[in-house]
């Protein structure tokens, strides 16, 4: 796995974009949820990819090598022929993991797509599952916009947990902040964990400032607890070696807090494809001045072939990581652990100044 990373920092340093580690499709822009810090749900009905569409887009000599993919939304569950659109993509980039977010909210079909998925596709890795959890009852229906949608979510859990991996996915807002913890307890309780999936400012979602909440005092000490929580620490000489999640998740965060740049691997490791074909640099920056190009009208090869070096530029002095608010951890967090030599520069830091992982720059 080391050696993994720094192949992807050396093709990096080298200019190399042959090889795209990660692939994230936006699946569709239906969702059936009204989370109040997302807009996707108000947006017109999207005209998705077919499955030839994607089955031809796959095939690029660019997803040889590729290690991840990862299937959002919207909701993904909403599409009927996802359980296709997984094995096209399977078959096309076997060397892929698979991960997945869902809403929960439609337990039995949920159930019945991943379990025809893993039919389909008896050797497909399936990494993850993540299953939005905002808090208890009344915060998580309040803040994702549907009546008893927390009991979905449990039933969703209970009903998938048994068949593939699967974890909690808490969006941090202005009403849910002080329930993280609960979410974490009762992620464990269950058998589980708890990740963060990061509150951003872009084209898709709806976001106050309100909501930003990474800035704000004593958020270092709620996400230290969490990584010491999830990550174990193995020691000084094991961290360094190694950089396990422990490290890279406490730079990402260590990073947040403080607004500090972060490696990015996005347009020359890391590709979002969204439902209607326009292929992004990332999934977090979606102005139409990142428009690479559209699968409809030229194949991803030429696509990919000719990325503006504007954008390149742009993602290398970092200009568009904090433009009012935060990037999300979705391509960032493999660029930190494709980067071992800043990953290692931070933690010796850390380690002579006797610091926190995780805290605020003096």
């Amino acid at each position: 796995m080391a050696i993994n990373q720094y192949k992807k920092w050396i093709r990096h340093k080298l200019n190399n974009r042959n090889i795209i580690s990660g692939l994230r499709f936006t699946t569709t822009w239906r969702c059936n949820s009204q989370c109040t810090t997302c807009s996707i749900w108000k947006m017109d009905e999207s005209n998705d990819l077919t499955v030839e569409e994607i089955n031809n887009f796959s095939k690029s000599k660019y997803f040889s090598k590729t290690s991840y993919i990862t299937l959002s939304g919207g909701e993904p569950t909403l599409r009927n022929d996802l359980p296709e659109l997984v094995t096209v993509l399977h078959k096309n980039i076997p060397s892929a993991g698979l991960n997945l977010t869902t809403n929960g909210i439609n337990p039995d079909r949920t159930k019945r797509m991943l379990c025809e998925i893993k039919n389909k596709n008896p050797d497909l890795r399936i990494d993850l599952v993540g299953l939005s959890l905002n808090g208890p009852k009344e915060i998580h229906d309040k803040t994702r916009g549907i009546p008893n949608n927390y009991e979905k979510v449990l039933e969703t859990y209970d009903r998938i947990k048994d068949i593939v991996p699967v974890a909690f996915s808490f969006t941090f807002c202005k009403d849910n902040v002080e329930y993280f913890d609960w979410v974490q307890n009762f992620a464990e309780q269950n058998g589980t964990y708890a990740y963060i999936c990061w509150t951003v400012m872009n084209q898709r979602f709806q976001v106050s400032d309100e909501d930003l909440l990474f800035w704000k005092p004593g958020m270092e000490k709620v996400l230290l607890k969490h990584v010491e929580k999830v990550y174990k620490n193995k020691g000084f000489l094991y961290n360094l070696m190694f950089l396990p999640h422990y490290v890279s998740s406490s730079f990402l965060y260590d990073s947040i807090i403080n607004r500090r740049v972060m490696p990015c691997y996005a347009g020359r490791q890391i590709v979002h494809v969204d439902p209607e074909g326009n292929i992004y640099p990332c999934n977090f920056k979606l102005s139409p001045d990142r428009i690479l190009g559209n699968l409809r009208e030229n194949s991803f090869d030429k696509i990919w072939e000719s990325m503006p070096q504007y954008i390149l530029n742009e993602i290398d002095a970092k200009t568009c990581m904090y433009p009012n608010g935060l990037c999300g951890d979705s391509d960032i967090l493999p660029s930190i652990k494709g980067n071992p030599p800043q990953l290692i520069k931070w933690y010796l830091n850390k380690y002579i100044k006797q610091e926190e992982l995780i805290c605020v720059n003096k």
